[in-house]
């Protein structure tokens, strides 16, 4: 080799040499670190490794998938109880008494005389958490060490609330029975009144379901000098209503704009007007006194 590091023009010639010879099978293969033989036709920049990896000997092992570690199946524990000692003891902490740190790592209180000194009030030992081995997925596992335990206590409160729900609803219905028990045969003024106030019950109970449920109104964050502050917002249709999209399903239909909601010509024309309750925004434009308002405004 030259001063500077590089191969001579003897050197690049002789290695030159030796790769044409190992293409002929002149001259046996070179081995890897394995001791698998390398293709001789294989290019130069992808047997040799990267610099980063260290690996000194040719071979394809880089262009491999590493293998995985074995990782660990346990998790960090929680909520450990650990002993207390009662009296102080050789090599603990000076401070507080634990056997798990020393003085200079005791994050207590400096206390004015010492636990090694009193052996009073020790500190109860720190839990050591084992050292895991976690990969790559393991580390970023976002329900990594889930306790299912924990969760049915939610499953239980939500049983609870429909539980009671349910409980509720009987009631009233059973209410609403007993006062069409109660009422009074061949009276038919009367008999209407109950019925207005049982169809009125029937929707007061439908009015409090569709609220209950939240399909009516939608809470958004709305800017404000002082901070986020919630708005209630109605939404632009029910959910028990069809969709403008789905009145017509012809691709040569009525154009409907996604971004605006809109949808001005009439998808369904050829249905019967007494039928049809949608037949486009602008239809909405020529009714009622909007035509009069714009000659109003011309």
């Amino acid at each position: 080799r030259t001063m500077d590091g590089k191969s001579s023009r003897e050197e690049r010639r002789k290695q030159r040499e030796l790769e044409e010879g190992r293409k002929a099978g002149l001259i046996p293969h070179e081995l890897d670190e394995d001791g698998n033989a390398i293709n001789p036709h294989i290019p130069q920049f992808m047997a040799n490794a990267p610099w980063y990896l260290k690996q000194d000997a040719p071979g394809l092992k880089h262009q491999k998938a590493p293998k995985k570690e074995e990782e660990s199946q346990e998790w960090y524990k929680r909520g450990v109880t650990t002993t207390k000692a009662t009296k102080f003891r050789k090599g603990a902490c000076e401070n507080c008494g634990a056997m798990t740190h020393k003085k200079k790592d005791c994050m207590e209180r400096p206390r004015k005389v010492g636990a090694n000194k009193t052996s009073k009030d020790i500190a109860a030992d720190e839990y050591v958490q084992p050292d895991l081995k976690l990969g790559f997925e393991s580390k970023r596992d976002r329900y990594n060490g889930f306790d299912t335990d924990d969760y049915a206590k939610v499953v239980e409160r939500y049983e609870a609330a429909d539980a009671l729900k349910q409980k509720l609803a009987k009631q009233k219905e059973l209410e609403r029975a007993f006062r069409r028990a109660n009422r009074k045969e061949g009276e038919a003024s009367d008999g209407d009144d109950s019925d207005d106030d049982s169809s009125s019950d029937d929707d007061d109970a439908k009015v409090a379901d569709a609220a209950a449920t939240g399909f009516t109104n939608i809470k958004r964050a709305v800017r404000a000098p002082g901070g986020g502050a919630s708005g209630t917002v109605r939404n632009l249709r029910l959910r028990e209503d069809t969709a403008k999209y789905l009145r017509n399903l012809d691709v040569d239909s009525a154009y409907y704009d996604p971004k605006t909601r809109s949808m001005r010509e009439n998808p369904t024309p050829n249905a019967d007007p007494a039928d049809n309750f949608f037949r486009g925004d602008n239809a909405h434009r020529l009714d009622g006194q909007v035509v009069e308002f714009e000659r109003m405004n011309r």
